[in-house]
């Protein structure tokens, strides 16, 4: 069967609580600076969920057979004068994910898809998302889509 792409609902949460977890272990194996656990995976998605109510933004599930694959959650967003006017107001993926056994098949693909068909539908000219530096398989999902390296995150830890 067809991957669908479809708002998410309540009855996917822990579906996608599930996908989650996922990306928190990930990205912990990462960086020390990312948690994991099932208590994360929960306030992500409760985080996803507030800044899309909030914030004008959306989440999408990706589906084969009923069964959850991969998640996106994103939100409007404005960026500072500093960026080209053009630029300034985008939408920020604030999460993707695709669950383990599926990745490398275009699931991911189709939810930047849908990511850039909600940007335009909202007047938008840009798509912004973080990755973590080593997380070579999402930068290379990236740059296939589209998206170049505009910045760096740095972080300090103080004692």
């Amino acid at each position: 069967m067809s991957i669908t792409i479809r708002p998410m609902r309540e009855a996917d949460r822990e579906a996608v609580t599930a996908l989650l977890l996922q990306l928190a272990a990930w990205e912990a194996g990462l960086s020390s600076t990312r948690a994991s656990g099932r208590e994360t995976a929960l306030a992500l998605l409760e985080s996803d969920s507030a800044q899309a109510q909030g914030q004008g933004g959306a989440q999408f599930v990706a589906e084969r057979d009923s069964a959850c694959l991969g998640y996106l959650a994103l939100r409007l967003g404005r960026t500072g004068p500093y960026v080209h006017d053009e630029l300034r107001d985008h939408v920020l993926i604030e999460n993707i994910v695709v669950s383990e056994q599926e990745r490398g098949t275009g699931i991911g693909q189709m939810l930047l898809a849908q990511a850039e068909r909600f940007a335009r539908e909202h007047g938008c000219r840009a798509l912004q998302l973080g990755a973590l530096t080593g997380n070579d398989p999402a930068l290379r999902a990236y740059r296939r889509a589209g998206f170049e390296p505009v910045s760096y995150e740095m972080i300090k830890r103080l004692d």
